[in-house]
């Protein structure tokens, strides 16, 4: 019986999958019966994904700091591996910052991972090299903070405002490839990242108040991975170019 979600035999290139949002999506995918490729700078935390998902994938330590190094790296293992149906980039880092301290090294390094990171992703992706010719599909991740606005949140906002409007620029430009290129912008996850948010704030009522402003409670690194799977299945054929709120009511209010 024909499944429209069934992602059997694709193989996607994943960023961020060491932990959070990048591993629950691995290893949803994996048990979906997709290969993978899990991509991080942090190499123990991949060892960590790797054994949770198929014994087919494989790792790839890469400094999404230094977009440079990707072409050279991404082709040699595609070479071995196979050319792959897509990515999802779902590596990102934080930075909360009122905008009189706020850093210029420290907003580029945000906007080259959370942001940069990305497009040089889908620039390798594109060619002959790496794409299989079938199947094309791209998820960002970007936040609500690229929808909404928020105090000391600038240079991130920045990065994830960005996303957002790549993504539709890359939905028009790759349409004639059969590519889609579609967006998540999460909420608060419960995820190492929003473990270091936390900590930037002394007040033990910081993450009460978070809560407080998702109608529907914070959210777990699952429900990020549920939509992704379902953007890349054939479920999702006819979308491109979408930013999708997954944020349990946070920007409904």
């Amino acid at each position: 019986m024909f499944n429209p979600l069934d992602i059997r035999g694709r193989k996607y290139l994943i960023t961020g999958a060491a932990s959070g949002m990048g591993r629950a999506t691995s290893i949803l995918l994996s048990k979906l019966g997709a290969h993978l490729i899990l991509v991080d700078i942090n190499l123990e935390g991949l060892e960590q994904t790797k054994l949770a998902c198929s014994d087919t994938d494989v790792i790839l330590q890469l400094d999404l700091l230094k977009p440079e190094t990707f072409k050279k790296t991404v082709e040699s293992v595609v070479k071995d591996f196979g050319k792959i149906n897509g990515f999802i980039h779902l590596a990102g880092i934080p930075y909360v910052s009122p905008l009189r301290t706020i850093n210029p090294k420290k907003a580029q390094d945000v906007y080259l991972v959370n942001s940069y990171a990305g497009i040089e992703l889908a620039r390798i992706f594109t060619s002959k090299k790496v794409f299989a010719g079938e199947f094309g599909s791209i998820v960002l991740i970007s936040s609500v903070y690229g929808l909404v606005g928020s105090s000391a949140n600038v240079g991130y906002a920045m990065s994830k405002g960005a996303v957002q409007s790549a993504t539709k620029a890359l939905a028009i430009e790759l349409a004639s490839k059969n590519i889609r290129v579609n967006c998540v912008a999460p909420g608060f996850i419960k995820t190492e990242m929003m473990d270091d948010i936390s900590s930037s704030f002394s007040s033990d009522s910081y993450l009460s108040n978070l809560e407080k402003m998702h109608p529907l409670g914070l959210g777990e690194s699952t429900d990020i991975a549920n939509i992704i799977a379902f953007l890349l299945s054939d479920m999702a054929k006819w979308i491109t170019g979408s930013i999708i709120s997954v944020d349990g009511g946070f920007t409904a209010q």
